[in-house]
């Protein structure tokens, strides 16, 4: 049974002509709204959170390399001032392709920021209402995507702390659960296609959030398949994880294989990324200002929640109660409460921050508090005090969103910025991306030149990010040190024989050479695998994309033929009728 407004309503089965009208207006909304929020940033220029400058210290050469014919560069050059560092082999490159895509239509970092945050934005918001179309009306899923464009937590990703890979996988996650709720209800090909892609995002854009969007996900498709297609529904979401994963596999596959060759798999981390001192509302928010401002952050999101609470004890909101156990949930996951799990999950304790549960939180929220419209309105005809409270606490969420998160926002305008983006890329990068055999930049002996070589000359002819070239005269044999950081996949030869290479005692790159004079080719060359994966992951893009084509327009041939035939009889009846 559904309360009025929130009627449930599958869009695939309108096969009204009218049915796209139905839903124009509340999208046009959604992306006005969506749109709107960066208002500010438009106006007062690029938010400045922590994170602000890694990820455009990633962008920039990511863009340089791509431009160059380097579609996925295997080595960030420039960093460290110029020693390098194999970050691109770490850290998702999802949102950076979406940089890139946009920076080759702009040609201007500042406008390319913008413009990538009010499609991540759009995008967030349109995907929200589409999931939300799958339980209520146009009008009530229109709610949807604005209360998750304006969501705290949401806006908190963008605003106040740049965390820009998790605001765009945070971009992706409705599109996740409305692939995963049309599989359970529908079990249609295009569906498994459609989930395929969005998980593959997914993974390619933010592995916390993929981490976490797997495990919510999972329990979703639990509480939404239904009893008699158990075995169908689960060898569906099955296919699709399975394609989510071999299209993201050029990616993740390099990760794991490789892992064990940068710091950040192997120092000591620091208490600050240890998921105990990370939970919501724990002790440690004493003495850990990071924590102290996600607890700041847990408040608002109660807050903002809250009205979804009249849906708990309402019997007529049954269709609602798999994401009211998401939403629980994921808040639960956020708290102390949930530290058994945390120790007994493998690789959760990864995700560093638990706070980063409320993204999950946000999502649910936005469902449901737009589902609760319906029966505020009935309540408030017999208003009682402890509904005024309820609905303050919400505006006050909403406030708290306005005046503390965008309105005293640090903003960087185009003066500002347009150097940064030239001057960040040689920046000295976060230590765990370095090599295990490196030394930190400042413990780096220094070199005057690129190649040194012990009483021998060199010339350096070519200098590439993944290729260099130089001559060596006569000599002794031993070793030439490189200003680049050490790597296994250097490789360098001489006229066409390997060449031995090693890390100096600082991490730099060793050529153990010979005594004659020549050309040395030093090379980063990928292992045979990783051209063997790029293969699958192509293939796979080709197969959900060209399968979604496909049955798009095969779906819409059929409709047409549907309605089609349905005029038909309808004019016959009217003609049989008239004969009488």
């Amino acid at each position: 049974m559904n309360y009025p407004g929130n009627e449930v309503v599958d869009l695939q089965v309108q096969t009204d002509s009218n049915a796209w009208r139905t839903n124009l207006f509340p999208l046009l909304v959604v992306l006005a709204v969506s749109t709107l929020v960066l208002l500010p940033i438009m106006i007062s220029g690029i938010p400045y959170g922590g994170d602000l400058l890694s990820h455009f210290r990633f962008a920039v050469p990511f863009y340089d390399s791509i431009r160059a014919g380097d579609w996925y560069p295997g080595w960030l050059a420039v960093s460290n001032d110029g020693l390098g560092d194999p970050r691109f082999r770490f850290y998702p490159p999802g949102l950076y392709y979406l940089f890139t895509a946009v920076q080759f239509i702009t040609n201007d970092w500042y406008r390319t920021a913008i413009s990538s945050y009010i499609i991540l934005s759009v995008a967030g918001g349109i995907g929200a209402y589409l999931w939300g179309r799958q339980f209520v009306t146009p009008r009530t899923s229109m709610w949807v995507g604005i209360f998750y464009s304006i969501a705290p937590y949401r806006v908190n990703e963008l605003y106040q702390a740049a965390l820009l890979s998790e605001y765009a996988a945070c971009s992706i996650l409705p599109f996740t659960f409305l692939f995963v709720e049309r599989v359970c209800r529908r079990r249609r090909a295009i569906d498994v296609c459609g989930l395929g892609i969005a998980y593959a995002l997914l993974v390619l854009t933010h592995l916390p959030t993929a981490v976490i969007g797997s495990l919510s996900l999972a329990v979703y498709a639990l509480l939404r398949i239904e009893r008699g297609f158990i075995i169908a529904t689960l060898t569906r979401l099955g296919v699709a994880v399975a394609l989510g994963l071999a299209g993201s596999a050029f990616f993740w596959s390099t990760m794991i294989a490789e892992l064990s060759w940068i710091k950040g798999n192997s120092v000591q981390q620091n208490i600050y990324y240890d998921y105990r001192y990370n939970f919501l509302f724990s002790p440690s928010a004493l003495t850990n200002r990071n924590t102290w401002y996600a607890n700041l952050m847990g408040f608002v999101v109660l807050g903002f929640v809250l009205p979804a609470v009249i849906l708990i004890f309402n019997k007529k909101a049954v269709q609602f109660r798999p994401v009211l156990i998401l939403l629980l949930a994921s808040f639960f996951m956020a708290t102390p409460l949930s530290t058994p799990i945390w120790a007994v999950v493998p690789k959760l304790s990864e995700i560093q921050f638990p706070w980063r549960w409320l993204a999950i939180t946000s999502l649910a929220s936005a469902l449901l508090v737009a589902a609760s419209i319906e029966y505020w309105k009935q309540r408030l005809k017999a208003v009682r005090p402890r509904d005024l409270a309820v609905l303050l606490c919400f505006v006050l969420s909403v406030g708290f969103i306005g005046k503390e998160m965008i309105y005293d926002c640090a903003y960087v305008p185009r003066a500002r910025m347009d150097p940064l983006f030239n001057e960040i890329t040689s920046a000295v990068s976060f230590k765990d991306w370095l090599p295990v055999w490196a030394k930190e930049l400042l413990q780096v002996e220094r070199m005057h030149d690129k190649v040194q070589a012990e009483s021998r000359v060199t010339t350096v002819s070519s200098w590439q990010p993944e290729r260099r070239v130089f001559n060596i005269e006569n000599g002794p044999a031993g070793p030439v040190k490189l200003r680049t950081y050490y790597y296994p996949h250097w490789t360098a030869t001489m006229n066409g024989h390997s060449l031995a290479t090693s890390p100096s005692p600082d991490g730099l790159l060793v050529v153990n050479a010979p005594s004659e004079a020549g050309t040395i080719e030093v090379a980063f060359r990928e292992p045979p695998r990783v051209a063997v994966v790029a293969k699958i992951s192509a293939a796979t893009w080709m197969l959900m994309l060209g399968g979604c084509a496909l049955l798009t327009f095969y779906d819409r041939r059929l409709t047409r033929s549907e309605s089609r035939t349905t005029n038909d009889l309808a004019q016959t009846d009217q003609k049989q009728d008239l004969s009488y």
